[in-house]
């Protein structure tokens, strides 16, 4: 039996409101024990449960962290995996880097202690003949993991888990698993990410990335520590310096604000913040609408600028190729210019960029990558299963069948809050979700027309999430 989770995004609260709740974990594994409990019960014999961490379970992009340490002492850019034109290419993150790194992982294993605890099955036992194992396969947001055995050891550490290392004759890798006796392909899935894989190629096959090419940093790396989490950070510090706001009000800003590392897509962040900043104005004095738009707009000029000036940044432009990559290049360096030149005159642009990358949508990418999976891998009858994360979408899509196979792509979800774009175009609601992928293999599924288990059960939960608008405590 196989349970996978993904997109926890573990993280350390400097750019985050918080993390996932200890008890969701706690009632996720109850639910997964309790299955496996069943099987070991009926067929009078252990079984073996692998739950699967499928990426993006720490993140080491969404934090200040690469901007000040916890004393408030300024990081360098030299420190930032995107420090130089290198990055882009190169299998080796700085030194810098990687010590921030894990400075980062382990403020964020402090932070988590108690859902982490209960990851590992220190809070909660696993039920009598239960035997559990846990499998980390990183994602882009914990890429850093492949560049530091000390880091490796931390994460594994906090998550009880292996990876896929000595394991490849049972079909688990560093980057995928491959078990045919689950039908099952699975990877993070950001393989078919522009933005998040430096490598990606439309028309390649997953099967033919090597494990080098998951190293080299992603633009997406930059654009979500240097645009999305700079901008609340850049904000607070602006407030701060305007007399019309107290310190505590400017923190209660800054925490609202934070909420743009939960918007997807992603691209729509600079939309939302647009959005979220009028909604803010709204419950305040003029005075402070004032001191507010005027913060806001230095904070869109500096980061837009000093992106641009990024030797990343441009390296990553030269290295464009082809119609996707030149056209969302291009895109990006448009939404930059705007952020420079427009300020709170970008609002509409944004809503109209925004419109523009629709087109390009990671969750129609992954599905598409889903059908090129070679399949015959993991069996040639029956039902066969690619699952990914990545995307935070639970997804279940059917690819195919033929007279002997059937394939599903199912997607694993996310622990994150999601902030949504509305169908109006115009604005965004946001609420909690949950979700998680169970997998039978062929011996727990054996019966004919009347298995004992499901080939697979995938759970979505969400909860609503209703902040009063207008008010920056929200």
């Amino acid at each position: 039996m196989i349970a996978l989770l993904s997109d926890i995004h573990f993280c350390d609260t400097s750019a985050q409101i918080g993390n996932v709740a200890t008890p969701a974990f706690a009632t996720v594994l109850h639910e997964v024990y309790a299955r496996a409990r069943k099987i070991a019960r009926s067929r009078d014999t252990p079984v073996r449960l692998d739950i699967v961490l499928l990426g993006d379970i720490f993140d080491l992009l969404r934090t200040e962290r690469w901007f000040e340490d916890e004393n408030g002492a300024a990081i360098p850019l030299a420190d930032r995996p995107w420090a130089s034109a290198a990055a882009l290419g190169e299998g080796q993150a700085n030194p810098g880097a990687v010590a921030r790194a894990r400075a980062i992982v382990d403020e964020a294993i402090v932070y988590n202690k108690d859902s982490l605890a209960t990851l590992r099955g220190e809070r909660r036992l696993p039920p009598a003949g239960v035997e559990v194992r846990r499998i980390f396969i990183p994602g882009n947001h914990d890429r850093l993991y492949l560049h530091d055995a000390a880091l490796r050891e931390r994460i594994l550490g906090a998550l009880g888990a292996v990876d896929g290392t000595g394991l490849s004759s049972e079909g688990i890798f560093l980057h995928r698993l491959q078990m045919p006796d689950y039908g099952l392909l699975a990877r993070h899935g950001h393989e078919w990410d522009f933005w998040n894989f430096p490598s990606f190629r439309a028309s390649a096959r997953p099967s033919e990335y090597t494990d080098e090419e998951y190293l080299p940093t992603p633009i997406g790396d930059a654009i979500t520590t240097e645009l999305a989490v700079r901008l609340p950070y850049e904000l607070r510090r602006r407030l701060l310096a305007e007399k019309a706001f107290a310190p505590e009000e400017a923190e209660l800003i800054h925490d609202r604000m934070k909420r743009i590392e939960d918007v997807r897509p992603l691209m729509s962040a600079f939309h939302w913040s647009f959005y979220e900043i009028q909604r803010i104005g709204r419950g305040l004095d003029p005075v402070q609408s004032g001191a507010l738009d005027r913060a806001f707009n230095d904070t869109l000029h500096t980061i837009a600028t000093e992106f641009r000036q990024l030797e990343f940044y441009r390296a990553w432009v030269n290295s464009c190729r082809g119609p996707l990559h030149l056209g969302l290049a291009t895109l990006l360096r448009i939404l930059l210019l705007a952020m420079e030149t427009l300020g709170d005159r970008l609002g509409g642009a944004a809503m109209q960029f925004d419109r523009l990358l629709a087109s390009y949508d990671p969750r129609d990418a992954a599905r598409e990558g889903a059908r090129r999976e070679a399949l015959d891998a993991v069996g040639s009858t029956g039902t066969r299963l690619v699952v990914y994360g990545h995307t935070h979408a639970p997804a279940q899509v059917a690819l195919g069948a033929d007279e002997k196979t059937e394939d599903l792509y199912l997607n694993t979800g996310t622990y994150r809050p999601g902030v949504f774009r509305a169908e109006d175009g115009r604005s965004f609601v946001g609420w909690q979700r949950l979700a998680y992928t169970i997998l039978h293999d062929q011996e727990e599924t054996a019966g004919g027309c009347a298995p004992l288990v499901p080939r697979f059960v995938e759970w979505i939960g969400a909860a609503g999430l209703v902040p009063r608008v207008g008010d920056p405590r929200c």
